[in-house]
């Protein structure tokens, strides 16, 4: 969801610079399609592959999975987290996380 601003915050979780940038360049080239899939205010996280980055650089990607599931299912309490405080969520999830594999 849009922080109180309104906007869109992402996350690029890449293993290099280049994975960020090539994580960055995948949403702006496929915004529209992101759009229409998971809408302005539900959050989703996909993993990105750079194809061929000796030929085509930061360029080209993949997808490879969408684990938006995953990333934000509910904790569930283990027998070390039970009865603990609860962890602080002023850094709500992004809207987006984009990981390059």
């Amino acid at each position: 969801m849009a922080p109180s601003g309104g906007r869109p915050v992402f996350f690029l979780g890449g293993l290099t610079a280049g994975g960020n940038l090539a994580g960055a360049r995948h949403l702006a080239k496929h915004q529209p399609e992101l759009h229409r899939r998971f809408g302005a205010d539900r959050p989703f996280a996909l993993v990105l592959r750079i194809v061929e980055p000796a030929a085509y650089g930061t360029d080209l990607t993949e997808l490879v999975a969408d684990v938006t599931d995953v990333a934000f299912q509910p904790e569930v309490p283990t027998t070390a987290t039970a009865g603990a405080e609860p962890p602080d969520r002023r850094g709500s999830p992004p809207t987006g996380y984009v990981m390059e594999t």
